[in-house]
Formats: C-alpha cells, sequence, structure tokens
C-alpha cells in the first residue's frame, strides 16, 4: 500500500507476520533535509506508537526501528462500517490517545482497522500536544467522515475523556470557521 509518505508492505520478522511502513524519499527536497525530516518523522510516529499502546489503545505494536522505517505486527482486518457500537468505541479511543496527549492527525475510518476489536493504524501525521485546539481538530475530522447517527456516536464514546467539556466548546468554534466549511 502507497501513501503520500511512506509504502506499507506485509512481511514476516521474528517468526510473526509483520507490516514494515517505509518512508519514502522527496525527491524535491534538498537531500540533507529530506533525509533529516524522513528520519525524525519515523521515530516520532514509534514512540506514538508506544505511548499509544501503554495507553491502552490498540495499536500495531513496534517490533523494530530503522532510520526510515517501522517494523510492526501486522493486524488482521477491515475498515469499519462505522456502525454505532464500532463509532463509540472510535470515540472512547480518540478519548485515550488525547487523555495521553496524542494527537493522531488523520483520525478517520480510513485509519481504523476492525479486527477481533477496532485497532487505531497509522500515525503517521501524529503528534504530542495537550493544546485543545489540537484535540478538538482530530475530534472534527473524524466527525466529518461520519453519517449523522454515526457521529452522535462517535460522540458518546469521547465524552470518556478529561477534557470533553472543553473540547466540545472548541469544537463549536472550529465548526464556524469558514476555513474548514
Amino acid at each position: 500500500m502507497r501513501g503520500a509518505e511512506a509504502v506499507v508492505n506485509r512481511t514476516c520478522f521474528l517468526g510473526r507476520h509483520t507490516v514494515v511502513k517505509d518512508r519514502i524519499s522527496k525527491k524535491y527536497r534538498i537531500s540533507g533535509l529530506d533525509e533529516k525530516l524522513r528520519r525524525s518523522r519515523t521515530r516520532a510516529e514509534a514512540r506514538i506508537l508506544h505511548k499509544a499502546k501503554i495507553a491502552g489503545v490498540k495499536c500495531p505494536v513496534v517490533l523494530k526501528v530503522d532510520d526510515f522505517s517501522i517494523t510492526m505486527t501486522f493486524i488482521d482486518g477491515n475498515r469499519p462500517e462505522m456502525s454505532a457500537g464500532e463509532s463509540k468505541e472510535a470515540g472512547k479511543l480518540l478519548a485515550m490517545l488525547h487523555d495521553a496527549g496524542i494527537i493522531h492527525g488523520d483520525y478517520t475510518p480510513a485509519n481504523l482497522l476492525k479486527g477481533k476489536e477496532l485497532f487505531v493504524i497509522d500515525f503517521g501525521l501524529g503528534y504530542f500536544s495537550d493544546y485543545i485546539e489540537d484535540k478538538a481538530i482530530d475530534v472534527y475530522t473524524m466527525l466529518r467522515a461520519l453519517d449523522v447517527k454515526s457521529r452522535k456516536e462517535f460522540l458518546k464514546g469521547y465524552k470518556a475523556c478529561k477534557k470533553y467539556d472543553s473540547v466540545s466548546r472548541r469544537l463549536k468554534d472550529i465548526e464556524k470557521r469558514v476555513r474548514y466549511a
């Protein structure tokens, strides 16, 4: 699978089914800058995955980190249909991330996998932050991807976030902004 920043391939590592996410070089960047960005983003994503796992979020386990790649456990699953239960669980998972100071950066159904449980994947745009604005934008991103019924269930799950009231107030401000319309 190929995205804007990386290529993800299935493989085997230490006898386990795994995936390797390789950050691809950008030819339009100066070589030294490109390497520095790819290396720092790879390490940051590995740290975020590790901290998310410690926070109790179901996500891939990092097995190995190289300069420009992360080897992690393979999750056997598909994109969820975002039923009421899945939407509520997605809200709870985002609340757990936010309570741990993690912003996903692209929290949508496309970055969730449904196997036996719901898993969060692709933290490539993620970062650490406790700013309410950042959390509200993460919530807003998911809400834009859901239908009305699923939005309500997602927000029910997200109420588990310790700063739910503050995020909810900021979310209303964000929805009014023209640049997000």
